[in-house]
């Protein structure tokens, strides 16, 4: 019968039989352990199990970790079931199962590490002091009893260390995993305007000085375009925000629809937004405004069963060489001002004399 944990981390008998060879036992040790558990163990192990928990309680942070957790008599009751399977056929994947679900209990509350192991220095001593105590035997005896008691420690150790390890490091692949998916949530939602779908302005601004950077190393140029809803608070008054909120929406998404592949349009703020042509000449951008133009214009919004004709105004404006990008969108607000004032409903370019080329 294949046992849950001992399957999971693969102490079938070749595995069992090479970790009780690095911990130093063999078949032949199992006398000595009949030995230790007919002498020292079963007549003693309440009174060892009382000693132990004296011992550890003397520790105020042992003492609170345990008060906290559990009642100290159902810990000594386990205690003493623990040391009445003290390395009884320790070779079986039975001995190996029980002491592997050891760490997983200790690691589910938590349990330091460091009180794990003083633990077990702690009962060997008991252990150690009962032996002196009881038994009438010869140094060499003695000498090969400390060792065995060592040795199926170690065993017992390394298998609740192993569980309880695990346990930590999946508990924390778990968190790092939520985290990574929270911050591609969160990072999600600092690209994108909540509303409108559109490029959040910090991510727009960033696109923008990325293109100044890359046509200042040279053979790149581009142009963007600042984008103003004509009369919106006009729509706002008469329809309320909610419905304003809709038509930023939809001509958010008009406009998106009327991009290039590498083109972005951000949220600028209020009902105004960038627009950023990589790689497009004046001639290119302007078309693209008044195709923009034209696709938001040529069919009115429906909104809570009213029927809402929207446009827009655009200011275009090309990149030169060592412009910033607080100059670039200057030249392109006020380019927007200037098709505001010709009757709205219009892309105006802000041409410079240097880019007859263009």
């Amino acid at each position: 019968m294949k046992l849950p944990l001992c399957n999971k981390y693969g102490f079938d008998d070749e595995q069992r039989q090479k970790r009780l060879a690095f911990m130093g036992l063999s078949d032949e040790d199992q006398p000595g352990i009949d030995f230790l558990q007919t002498k020292i163990i079963q007549p003693f192990a309440e009174q060892i199990v009382a000693e132990f928990y004296r011992k550890l309680t003397t520790y105020p942070d042992i003492k609170n970790f345990i008060d906290k957790h559990t009642r100290l008599e159902n810990l000594k009751a386990t205690q003493i079931l623990y040391l009445k399977t003290y390395g009884v056929n320790f070779s079986s994947a039975e001995y190996f199962e029980e002491r592997l679900k050891v760490g997983q209990v200790h690691a589910q509350i938590n349990l330091p590490i460091s009180y794990y192991e003083m633990a077990y220095r702690i009962l060997n001593e008991i252990i150690l002091e009962f032996i002196l105590k009881h038994l009438n035997v010869s140094t060499q005896e003695y000498l090969d009893i400390v060792k065995l008691i060592l040795n199926i420690t170690a065993l017992d150790m390394s298998l609740a260390i192993e569980t309880y390890y695990n346990k930590k490091v999946n508990e924390m692949s778990s968190s790092i995993n939520a985290l990574m998916d929270e911050r591609q949530v969160l990072s999600k939602q600092v690209e994108r305007d909540e509303l409108t779908r559109a490029a959040s302005r910090a991510r727009v601004m960033d696109f923008l000085q990325a293109n100044v950077d890359k046509a200042n190393e040279g053979g790149h140029h581009f142009c963007i375009a600042m984008i103003d809803l004509d009369h919106f608070k006009c729509v706002n008054d008469e329809y309320g925000h909610l419905v304003g909120d809709e038509i930023l929406k939809g001509v958010s998404a008009r406009m998106m629809a009327a991009l290039r592949q590498d083109d972005m349009l951000g949220r600028y703020g209020g009902e105004e937004f960038v627009l950023v042509f990589p790689g497009a000449n004046i001639k290119i951008a302007e078309r693209i405004s008044k195709r923009i133009c034209k696709h938001i214009e040529e069919e009115p919004f429906q909104v809570e069963q009213h029927s809402i004709p929207v446009t827009v105004s655009m200011g275009v404006a090309q990149w030169h060489k060592g412009e910033e990008v607080e100059k670039l969108l200057g030249y392109a607000d006020h380019a927007l001002y200037k098709a505001k004032h010709q009757g709205r409903n219009q892309v105006v370019v802000e041409y410079y004399q240097d880019t007859k080329s263009a």
